[in-house]
């Protein structure tokens, strides 16, 4: 009998290490796998925990009423699927916000409703004001002598504080899916320099006076509130992404009354001021603000392990939202998918070696707070790289940010040695599309974890690019939901979990990153 060639070293290296060789053969539960596939595609729950999120509760801002409401609704949740130790996890954070009432209208010179949102932990007008619209772009004012020019000017006005906005003429035609060529040169080279980073600066910030000084004088002024301009979208689709300094923080500088505006119906405004007319303004913002409401939430449970019950697995993202919307792509789809994982897995009975435990994240879009006290709590701390005992006993975090796209791959950073570990994993998943292992970037919640030294993966997206436009925008609501998308996800983060749990070993560790909290 012919022995092939390419044979030759997997046939040594078994007569000489027959160990290591048998130890590189991952297993892989196929019959578990498609369990999960029949119950995740047959009986998906994800649509219905996803209108419970995003419709019911609506914007779940760190703090507010409705995000400590959504809070309960999911832990009840995961009590009825049968998840144990459920509960709710504090953290120290600061003073809450919520929006309750936004109302922008132009009256003269002729009336338009203004599509208008107000940025997180922006003040309130103290009831309906009426004033004029006044230009004064921000980005000009350079000195103090420049800022007195406009002493006296101020009072009962809204400023428009940037320039008009240049549009495309039409939306660009953005992909909803990768190609697997996309994927296979995602997967071959090296896509993340962290040193582009650092040279990111905001456009023509140096040589300018600090806006805070300049927004202190527009107040002290009489201003009724600044008005910005979305300055990305289109079509009314508003981004809502600022948040002037760290208001929530208990000696912060008190928040200024802040707007941004559709392009369209800024730029608009701002054309007819430059024609000498007169813009009247009808504005009326309420915002209520819990300064003794001092605490974020996770909110977490498990389905416990057996013989290794005291090792862990993680799966999960963040359950609050930036409130211009709903948070449905950003990031619901990852809650109600990692929770549809979850019943799955209950449903279908496995018993898992490792617990498997689900952890919706709170305070997110602020600087991931919850994921971060939670790693330190519990896993050690950022700062000195002293671990705690549970350290030794995790295996590994997934997640998903921003998206109901299909998974197509995982992205693996600096974590080599799981190559072949996810590679076999993912052959059951090859028929939904998933076979990839991205060297990068990603980050967000997993990085509480890998600053410790604990692996922690993203999972691989489609529609990323749609998917990036829309989150923090008036439009990130159900209907961008993705129902095949959301079940194609709750499979493989099922299936990872599971996998991760049954091993013998745990998960390569990675280097951990001295970096500051």
């Amino acid at each position: 009998m012919k022995i092939r060639t390419s044979s030759l070293p997997g046939i040594i290296a078994f007569f000489l290490f027959p160990n290591q060789v048998l130890q590189s053969q991952e297993t892989v539960y196929w019959d578990v796998v498609q369990k999960i596939m029949d119950e995740a595609f047959d009986n998906s729950q994800v649509m219905e925990n996803a209108s419970w999120i995003c419709d019911v509760y609506g914007p779940r801002n760190a703090g507010s009423d409705a995000y400590l409401e959504a809070a309960d609704w999911a832990k009840k949740r995961m009590e009825e699927y049968g998840l144990s130790n459920v509960y709710l996890d504090p953290f120290e954070f600061g003073t809450g916000w919520e929006c309750e009432y936004t109302s922008v209208h132009m009256m003269k010179p002729r009336y338009m409703p203004v599509i208008a949102y107000t940025p997180m932990w922006s003040d309130g007008t103290r009831g309906k004001q009426k004033g004029s619209g006044f230009y004064m772009n921000f980005h000009e004012i350079r000195t103090k002598e420049d800022l007195l020019r406009y002493k006296g000017k101020l009072k009962n006005k809204v400023i428009f504080s940037r320039p008009e906005q240049e549009m495309q003429p039409a939306l660009s035609t953005l992909p909803l899916t990768y190609t697997e060529e996309e994927l296979d040169e995602l997967a071959r080279i090296k896509i993340y320099e962290p040193e582009e980073q650092e040279r990111y600066e905001r456009s023509g910030s140096r040589n300018r006076l600090p806006e805070q000084e300049i927004i202190d004088f527009v107040f002290a002024e009489g201003a009724i509130a600044i008005a910005k301009p979305d300055g990305r979208e289109s079509f009314g689709t508003v981004v809502v992404n600022e948040v002037t300094g760290k208001p929530w923080q208990k000696d912060a500088p008190k928040p200024p009354t802040e707007i941004i505006m559709a392009n369209e119906h800024y730029n608009r405004m701002i054309r007819i001021m430059d024609k000498g007319i007169d813009v009247q303004l009808e504005v009326e913002i309420r915002t209520k603000f819990y300064p003794n409401r001092t605490q974020g939430v996770n909110i977490i449970g498990e389905i416990p392990g057996t013989d290794l019950a005291d090792e862990v697995v993680i799966i999960g993202g963040h359950f609050d939202a930036n409130p211009a919307g709903t948070g449905a792509m950003d990031n619901a789809a990852a809650g109600v998918a990692a929770l549809e994982a979850m019943r799955i897995l209950k449903k279908i009975g496995v018993k898992p070696r490792r617990t498997i435990r689900l952890a919706f994240w709170g305070v997110h879009e602020l600087g991931t707070f919850g994921s971060r006290s939670y790693a330190a709590e519990n896993y050690g701390n950022v700062k000195t790289q002293e671990y705690l005992p549970a350290n030794a006993k995790f295996s590994a975090y997934f997640d998903t940010d921003i998206g109901p796209g299909k998974i197509r791959g995982v992205y693996i950073k600096d974590s080599d040695a799981v190559r072949p570990i996810f590679i076999e994993w993912m052959k059951p998943l090859h028929s939904l599309g998933m076979k990839h292992l991205v060297g990068g970037p990603f980050g967000m919640e997993g990085d509480g974890f890998r600053n410790l030294g604990l692996p922690a993966f993203q999972f691989v997206q489609d529609r990323k690019e749609m998917d990036d436009r829309i989150a923090h925008t008036n439009m990130d609501l159900y209907e961008r939901l993705i129902p095949d998308g959301l079940m194609q996800s709750a499979v493989i983060f099922a299936t990872f979990a599971y996998h991760t749990a049954m091993r013998d070993e745990l998960l390569p560790r990675v280097p951990p990153v001295h970096q500051e909290e």
